[in-house]
């Protein structure tokens, strides 16, 4: 069952099929209706001559009218016959046919005269001469005063002969046009199913780590795309193993390592530090700040699946957000103490948008926290806000870091891309998991604010997005009551500072 289903087996079935159908075809139309064909040709040329004898006799003398007679009747093999209603008794032979000699030619003037077309056809059989004979007579002139009479006529041959060798003929050129059809179509099958086998060999492959599919200059070109499109799936299935591995190797260390430190200082204050509070309170506060590292690498993993699973609510408000940014900015006040780390905050005044505000802050949060981790020497990030043209608000975070190569710059935002050059000159680069831009990506893509990274290696980098300013609608006249903007300022909570995100 499997096998009639193949492409290999409906190739062959469709190609037989459409020369049986072609030979049915011609078996009807050279076999079938061979004998109406040939009636219709001979009457066509009964007909035709009949037109260009009654052309002649006008323009023509006697002489040259009987050649032109003569000629019709020798070329057409038949039997033409020129009767004048005026002289009984001339007649012009041509041929000499007995069945036109022995027909009533009175009555068939007569019936040519009363036919609408001026024409009367007739068609017998003549067993005298064991032919069919096809008879037209018509008149030269006006119906009311015709000059002469034509009679022409002609035998249908036996045909039963040809139609015989046409059979047999016919008979062998199907079987070896089906013969022929049947090596052409499974050659054409093995040429299309040949390489989609293969093609789906590779993708079996996959699974099981084999990324290694190859393209055949001389497939068609269909296939020859198929086998592109699975080749660069291939290498985009590697890569992103490649990264997921990495990933998982990142995570997985950054997992253990805060347990093992965890579990290392539990055991220091249940053996060492329990009744001395002031090394108890030291140890406490590593454990502390370990599991807010942990729990911060869960959160980063679980809003980036809530995210691409489309499974997270907008919670739309309008906001000042240019209040906001001192607010995020404030939560990395503990890096300037301890890693002297600059943020130079450039915002213009009363911009107001309408947005996602947790989700948002989480943006620029991101945003900020990438720029501190891959700042340059001189340790400054500068954050800006400000409008770009009427009506549209663009945030920047600018870095003096190593920068990204062109190459690597479409990756940034990818799950699992991380720039290895720039992880292997930052310290601060291996706290984090490598998905933070991914979080910006998604959350940016679901308000539809445009983003994008500039980058220029051994300069630095800027990350931007770029959203609506929000202004509020014009009062309808007349109005109950004004609607005025709500604007929403949150409070710097230092309990609800995080550890930078990547």
């Amino acid at each position: 069952m499997k096998f009639l289903r193949s492409i290999k087996f409906n190739v062959w079935a469709r190609f037989e099929a459409i020369v049986i159908a072609m030979l049915m075809f011609t078996y009807v139309f050279l076999i079938v209706l061979f004998p109406t064909f040939y009636e219709w040709m001979k009457t066509y040329e009964i007909a035709e001559a009949m037109a260009y004898i009654r052309t002649s006799w006008s323009v023509s003398s006697e002489s040259n009218f009987s050649n032109v007679v003569s000629g019709i009747a020798r070329k057409n093999k038949m039997y033409i016959e020129i009767a004048t209603p005026y002289y009984v008794g001339y007649v012009d032979y041509l041929g000499g046919s007995q069945s036109l000699s022995q027909l009533s030619k009175k009555q068939y003037q007569q019936a040519a005269l009363d036919s609408d077309t001026g024409v009367y056809y007739e068609q017998f059989r003549d067993e005298r001469e064991n032919n069919t004979v096809m008879t037209m007579c018509t008149y030269i002139g006006s119906k009311s005063d015709p000059e002469a009479f034509i009679f022409i006529c002609s035998y249908v041959q036996p045909i039963g002969t040809t139609v015989a060798i046409f059979q047999r003929q016919f008979l062998f050129v199907s079987l070896l046009m089906m013969m022929i059809t049947l090596f052409v179509s499974v050659f054409f099958a093995n040429k299309i199913t040949n390489p989609i086998i293969n093609i789906n060999k590779h993708a079996k492959d996959l699974p099981h780590g084999k990324f290694d599919a190859k393209i055949d200059e001389h497939d068609f070109n269909e296939i020859k795309q198929l086998a592109s499109t699975l080749e660069d799936a291939s290498k985009e299935i590697a890569k992103s193993d490649d990264l997921r591995r990495e990933l998982m190797a990142n995570i997985s260390h950054d997992l253990r390592t805060p347990l093992t430190m965890i579990k290392a200082y539990a055991e220091m204050i249940r053996d060492l530090s329990g009744d001395n509070p002031e090394k108890r309170e030291r140890h406490l506060k590593v454990i502390i700040d370990e599991t807010d590292r942990l729990s911060s690498l869960v959160n980063d993993i679980l809003d980036l699946s809530k995210l691409q699973a489309g499974v997270t609510e907008m919670n739309m408000s309008v906001f000042n957000i240019s209040e906001e940014l001192s607010g995020v900015i404030s939560r990395f006040d503990i890096l300037r103490d301890n890693d002297g780390i600059i943020i130079e905050l450039d915002a213009e005044d009363g911009i107001v948008i309408s947005a996602d505000i947790t989700k948002l802050e989480q943006v620029i949060f991101n945003l900020i926290n990438n720029a501190v981790t891959y700042t340059g020497d001189d340790n400054t990030v500068v954050v800006r806000l400000f409008r770009k043209q009427p009506g549209l608000v663009r945030f920047e975070v600018i870095d003096h870091g190593d920068g990204i190569a062109p190459e690597n710059l479409p990756y940034i935002w990818d799950r699992y891309y991380r720039v290895s050059e720039r992880n292997k000159t930052h310290k601060r680069a291996k706290l984090g998991s490598g998905i933070g831009l991914s979080i910006v990506k998604s959350v940016l893509e679901q308000h539809g604010f445009a983003y994008g990274a500039d980058s220029t290696v051994g300069q630095g980098s800027t990350f931007w997005f770029e959203a609506p300013e929000y202004h509020e609608p014009p009062e309808q006249e007349p109005a109950p009551q004004k609607q005025s903007i709500r604007i929403i300022r949150r409070q710097n909570n230092q309990n609800n500072q995080d550890n930078p995100k990547k």
